[in-house]
């Protein structure tokens, strides 16, 4: 893609017929270090229609009313304040700034009206094209908004031009017929004639987004959006990825999983890539329209597998799980991946256990868990905690026990998946879900240690409250110092200190330091995370480790009481 410079750190490799272009690395990066930051001049970055009035449109920032929603944020994260346009009443912003930012890349060149447009129209019609495809009376649908971005931008549709489309494929059956009628809404409002030659440009466009976009949604922090740049769009897919793509703001940075050599393809995960092989397939062929052909699929590793051949596990030193032996042996019952009895039962169970349940009413919620549970008795029975569905399930179950309040049984699950689920699903330490399991332990630890004198003065035999009875024994505030100082240590290779869950952990981590009293306990603290192996390693075994697999010991038995009834 000459048209495009690409940024130091990588260049354009080799193009084949089964993979197409690709990316390779043009230096050797650490695990966790930054192989690139793209730029952002050819980008489609843009939050989605839930998120329109709580993000800024141009620099993407989220706010603050979103990501602290209850009280005023800590000293180390932004305060953000977004306004609608005056103009047109549906794009946001921050600042000044931000706004003649936008104005200058596509909101004022066409944007606004487009939207002022879409808005008249359905005042005059009662509904318009747009609500049928995003249920929204006012507002254009996300693919629709991402559409105009680059039919406005002809610099940016020029680019997006040389990007795979897979357009055929896209068009059979009924796909056709939705893609015209989404190209002709778009091109309506736009004020374009219907012509073939427009409705086929726009065609391509739409097939274009699904094909290379990505979603920037991220609901702990309010996050939702699209993103697309036709240099990312390069970077090809595998099940064991090399490295991964996160999001500051406007700009995507590729990060390394693993080490990646000079000269070395640069890989991502288009998908959810802990899902069973099945399920994986489906997915890359219903919208990426490929076979994947990785070490994974071809030989159907499962989690275990794939753990065992990460190359530094040795990283995991600084985490809740510093037991290298565990992660290169996992202590399991059974074995999924040379069991093909068992592979077919998860393939049977698979349906009826990973239908989402946002949205669901409780009583709902707690049926399908309880259902869930029953259904992966062969793989609790296994110990294989790790894999599909019933990693998911111990999520789902935390969350539900954390809604009534129950914190010490949230607790006892967060410590559990650390130990049992993440460790394995994701070996690298710095991995995205286990920096925010970190936090959520600790903030966990800070919700029980307000009730532990009521609670823990039970006699009622509960699980809930033989938790407060053995958090009674621990230092609840060194276990979540340090829990806070490892995700801040991991945030900037996870992310970067633009992430608020890294601004969430340093107001935390700060507050703890700054308590009167803890002098001691903050060098040890600080002197383990520079040096996981040196002499302080005892003190982390005796007051975090340990009682972090006690914790984790009652995680079964609350899952049981709760949906095995």
């Amino acid at each position: 893609m000459p048209s495009i410079p690409f940024p130091p750190g990588i260049a354009p490799g080799p193009v084949t017929p089964t993979r197409g272009r690709s990316i390779i690395a043009t230096q050797t990066f650490p695990p966790g270090g930054t192989i690139a930051i793209i730029p952002d001049d050819l980008s489609v970055a843009l939050a989605d229609t839930p998120h329109l009035s709580q993000t800024c449109s141009s620099c993407l920032a989220v706010s603050s009313e979103v990501v602290n929603p209850l009280g005023s944020p800590g000293p180390n994260t932004p305060t953000v304040k977004v306004r609608a346009c005056a103009g047109c009443s549906t794009a946001y912003y921050c600042s000044p700034t931000c706004q003649k930012a936008d104005w200058k890349r596509v909101h004022g060149r066409g944007e606004c009206k487009i939207f002022k447009r879409v808005r008249a129209a359905i005042g005059k019609e009662g509904a318009a094209p747009g609500q049928a495809l995003t249920g929204r009376w006012n507002v254009l649908p996300t693919p629709a908004r991402a559409a105009l971005h680059i039919l406005l931008r002809p610099e940016l549709m020029a680019a997006v031009a040389e990007t795979e489309g897979h357009v055929e494929e896209a068009s059979k059956g009924e796909g056709r017929a939705n893609l015209e009628f989404q190209a002709r809404a778009v091109l309506n409002y736009m004020g374009r004639e219907e012509t073939q030659r427009n409705v086929q440009e726009a065609v391509e466009v739409f097939c274009k987004l699904q094909i290379n976009s990505f979603n920037r949604v991220d609901v702990d922090i309010g996050q939702g959006g699209v993103y697309l740049n036709p240099m990312v769009a390069m970077v090809n897919h595998s099940c064991i990825p090399n490295a991964f793509v996160q999001f500051i703001g406007r700009r995507a940075v590729l990060h390394a999983y693993r080490e990646i050599k000079e000269g070395e393809e640069i890989e991502i995960s288009y998908i959810e890539n802990a899902r069973h092989r099945s399920y994986r397939q489906e997915a890359l062929k219903t919208r990426y329209h490929f076979d994947c052909c990785c070490p994974r699929c071809k030989d159907d590793l499962d989690i275990y597998k794939v753990c065992q051949q990460y190359p530094h596990i040795d990283l995991n030193m600084l985490s809740l799980l510093p037991e290298l032996d565990k992660l290169r042996n996992p202590p399991q019952k059974g074995v999924l991946h040379s069991n093909k009895s068992l592979q077919r039962y998860v393939e049977e169970i698979y349906p009826s256990c990973s239908v989402s349940l946002h949205g669901v009413d409780p009583a709902e919620t707690h049926k399908q868990l309880q259902l869930r549970w029953k259904l992966c008795a062969q793989l609790r029975e296994a110990e294989l905690y790790a894999v599909e569905p019933l990693s998911e399930l111990f999520v789902e179950g935390g969350l539900w026990v954390a809604g009534k309040g129950d914190y010490a049984s949230a607790l006892a699950i967060s410590c559990f998946i650390e130990l049992n689920c993440d460790a394995y699903r994701t070996p690298m330490p710095f991995a995205e879900q286990r920096v925010k399991n970190m936090l959520m332990i600790a903030k966990l630890m800070a919700n029980t240690a307000s009730m532990m004198d009521s609670a823990s003065s039970k006699n009622d035999g509960s699980v809930s409250t033989r938790i407060y009875q053995a958090l009674k024994w621990i230092d609840q505030v060194t276990l979540s110092q340090v829990a806070m100082a490892i995700a801040v240590h991991y945030c900037p290779m996870a992310h970067s200190k633009e992430w608020p869950i890294y601004y969430q952990a340093k107001d935390l981590l700060d507050d703890v330091e700054s308590l009167p009293g803890r002098e001691t306990e903050n060098k040890l603290i600080t002197a383990f995370i520079k040096n996981p192996t040196g002499p302080e390693r005892r003190f982390f075994t005796t007051a975090v480790l340990k009682p972090i697999q006690i914790l984790a010991g009652f995680a079964l038995e609350v899952m049981e009481a709760e949906f095995g009834k």
